[in-house]
């Protein structure tokens, strides 16, 4: 999957997240080099749904 980090940006933005340069690079990372991405955090964060998008 071809992807930039451009697109990573805009998908997440276009789901309504607010994210940081930081999620945005690891995302992008984890999507380039194929790998899993170990997302943490409190109840309701939206972990779940940021394997959907």
């Amino acid at each position: 999957m071809e992807v930039t980090l451009e697109q990573v940006r805009e998908g997440l933005r276009a789901a309504r997240y607010i994210t940081t340069g930081r999620v945005e690079t690891a995302l992008f990372l984890a999507l380039t080099l194929e790998k899993p991405l170990l997302a943490e955090g409190p109840a309701g964060a939206g972990k779940t749904e940021l394997g959907k998008v």
